[in-house]
């Protein structure tokens, strides 16, 4: 095993008996890629491995970071990850999608803040754990389609990444969950 990378040794997997699998996304926090300084490489730790679990201060922010706050029904959002082996080796396709229903004015304002950008992602899952989606050197990309039936807009965020999402250790800090909440963009967009 290298001493550097401890993912090499395949642990057992834990016991999940009687626990609920509850789909979907909770809550969504953006942060633009520029803002973050630096992120701990779960792989590199001298600890015990715990999987692909970022420490807790995993995630260095710039002090004018900004968070945005992205809260919405669960079937309206979800998140995939597909491995593919190629010449280069494995790749991670990573996508986050949003569905926003109706047609506004501050939904087509909001679409245009988020194109061009790049962003690095943090999703509370059904189950309410968090994962980091997109590094600094491999960023989310923005994308929105919209169609007039249904009436709404389909947002995604994706990227390729040479590894898997990070989980994070625990609930994220007050810079995560303090984050101002823009309710210009909740789910109900004044309908």
């Amino acid at each position: 095993m290298n001493p550097f990378d401890r993912t090499t040794a395949v642990p057992a997997l834990p016991n999940q008996g009687g626990q609920a699998n509850v789909p979907g996304l909770r809550q969504l926090w953006l942060i633009e890629a520029r803002h973050l300084l630096g992120l701990t490489d779960p792989r590199t730790l001298p600890t015990d491995l715990t999987g692909w679990t970022l420490p807790e201060n995993g995630l260095q922010l710039s002090e004018d970071a900004q968070v945005i706050n992205l809260r919405f029904l669960r079937d309206r959002s979800g998140y995939s990850q597909k491995a593919t082996n190629s010449v280069h080796g494995i790749a991670y396709a990573q996508a986050l999608v949003l569905e926003i229903p109706r047609d506004h004015a501050q939904t087509t304002l909001f679409v245009a803040r988020m194109t061009g950008r790049k962003w690095v992602a943090v999703y509370q899952d059904g189950n309410g754990l968090y994962k980091l989606v997109g590094t600094p050197s491999q960023p989310l990309r923005f994308s929105a389609e919209f169609k007039a039936a249904p009436n709404g807009y389909m947002c995604s965020w994706t990227t390729d990444t040479r590894w898997p999402a990070y989980h994070l250790a625990e609930q994220p800090g007050r810079w995560l969950l303090d984050a101002e909440f823009s309710y210009g963009f909740s789910y109900d967009f004044y309908s």
